[in-house]
Formats: structure tokens, C-alpha cells, sequence
């Protein structure tokens, strides 16, 4: 990453799953999580989500996804190059 690359949560997440990544709320990145995701998928992106059980209690928690068709994966990218201030599309998996 160049000195003048920017970077956010958001951004994070975003690479994290158009690299194939899972995320979840379990993560250390942020410390909510959860507030990003409703974000991302108000820009029409879709998430697969699957309840996991947590390790260190009862309860449960969501592992997302992204959905893996051609349309979706052109969202995530074309909104990853807006946050990030670039204008096309085209490498974005590193």
C-alpha cells in the first residue's frame, strides 16, 4: 500500500471479500463490525450469511460471504473504487 492509499474498516472488509475471504462481527479489525455490513448491502451487494456457533459462549454469530455471481462481484468492485477514489474496475484482487 502507497503512503497516500486510504484505508477504512469498510475498505478492509470489502477486500477481505472480494478475495474470497469470510468475515464476521468475531473479527479484531473493528470493534463492531455488524454497522458495516448493512452499508455495504445498501449498495446492492449480496452476502451470504451463516450463523456460527461462537467459541467462548453460547451464543451465535454471522460469518458473510460475498455471493459469487459475475453481476455481484462487479458491485463490490465498482464500490470498492469508489471508497478508495479510483475509477474503473479492473485488478482489484491482490
Amino acid at each position: 500500500m502507497s503512503e497516500n492509499a486510504k484505508t477504512s474498516h469498510i475498505i478492509t472488509i470489502m477486500q477481505e471479500l472480494l478475495n474470497g475471504g469470510v468475515s464476521s462481527s468475531m473479527d479484531a479489525i473493528a470493534s463492531n463490525r455488524n454497522q458495516y455490513y448493512g452499508t455495504i448491502k445498501k449498495q446492492g451487494i449480496e452476502l451470504v450469511e451463516v450463523r456460527k456457533p461462537n467459541l467462548t459462549n453460547k451464543g451465535t454469530h454471522k460469518e458473510r460471504s460475498l455471493h459469487q455471481t459475475i453481476d455481484n462481484i462487479k458491485r463490490a468492485e465498482a464500490y470498492l473504487n469508489r471508497l478508495l477514489g479510483k475509477s474503473n474496475a479492473v485488478g482489484l484482487k491482490s
